[in-house]
């Protein structure tokens, strides 16, 4: 039976103060990044928030981190201890907003992507700035896990202006071979494509920035982050994980382009937009779990480097 003591307080409080800001200060921030990533991935898997995969990734490590948090949130003493660095967990959660302010009387607002990335490190800080206020020891714990869900906020939407175009043009260039050769009388302009299914009308699509593989990469090298942050391995190990991983994951987006292709050949437009929206969760959900999997192999009995279990003194 779970038994609440001092630090599931500690916890409840950390929670309550980053909803409470999230929620209050800085809703227009959440509700521009939440519409900006749905319209962005609106062509890919749906209207589908694409953080949440990531984050239920962040929260099941976070859970099996929860013996270390645990004795962490236990150690702390009173309100009045760690002084400066409660100080910088106050100045996090007001001063994001102050220069969101700033940045829309500059009409940086006007930039999305820009608006989207400044909006999401704001609410990673005030998450972050609210645990340092309420339960500074945790400072050093939490610090790896913040970092990497701010990168695996804005990384994705770095990527879609650098890589989106490029990666967009691969994946058709692929997909057009697959469907090829499957004998599949698909026609091909660079990223569009057209072709007459079994029944109904013919089908065009395009295969957008956003459509490829930019966010399953970027979902792919946080996870990778976490579960070196979670088992540790060399350096070399997670290098070659990531290297691979990246290389392959353009093949699988072809992969899913090709197949809803196939489906919508045989059961028309509905059948293709049918399968758009789920295949690519399946698809790479597989993958990710068998990385997990090889992963885990791979670093078994390698010497754990783990350094933050600790409670600062």
């Amino acid at each position: 039976m779970l038994r609440l003591d001092r630090g599931h307080a500690r916890l409840a409080a950390w929670l309550a103060l980053a909803f409470l800001s999230i929620l209050t200060v800085y809703w227009g921030q959440l509700s521009l990044l939440a519409s900006g990533l749905d319209q962005l991935l609106t062509s890919t898997l749906g209207t589908v928030f694409p953080a949440y995969p990531f984050l239920f990734l962040l929260l099941l490590l976070t859970a099996l981190r929860w013996k270390d948090f645990h004795r962490v949130l236990r150690a702390e003493k009173g309100l009045l201890t760690m002084p400066s660095i409660r100080l910088v967990g106050a100045a996090l959660i007001v001063l994001p907003e102050v220069v969101w302010i700033e940045f829309l009387r500059l009409g940086g607002g006007q930039q999305q992507y820009l608006a989207m990335e400044v909006a999401a490190s704001s609410l990673v800080l005030v998450a972050y700035g609210s645990v340092l206020l309420t339960s500074p020891g945790m400072w050093r714990i939490v610090l790896p896990y913040a970092s990497l869900f701010a990168v695996g906020l804005v990384s994705p939407l770095i990527l879609v202006n650098t890589l989106g175009a490029p990666l967009a043009v691969f994946s058709s260039y692929v997909a057009a071979a697959m469907t090829r050769a499957l004998g599949l009388p698909v026609v091909w302009q660079g990223a569009t494509f057209t072709f007459v299914p079994a029944v109904g009308e013919p089908v065009t699509s395009v295969v957008t920035p956003a459509c490829s593989a930019v966010y399953s990469i970027s979902i792919y090298l946080g996870l990778l982050g976490l579960m070196y942050l979670d088992m540790r391995s060399s350096f070399a190990t997670i290098a070659k994980f990531a290297i691979v991983g990246v290389a392959l994951i353009p093949f699988l987006d072809s992969l899913r382009i090709a197949i809803m292709i196939l489906y919508g050949f045989e059961g028309g437009e509905a059948a293709f937009w049918g399968i758009h929206d789920w295949l690519g969760y399946a698809l790479f959900l597989t993958f990710y779990v068998g990385v997990l999997l090889l992963y885990s192999r791979s670093v078994s009995g390698y010497p754990s480097q783990k350094t933050f279990a600790a409670p600062l003194p």
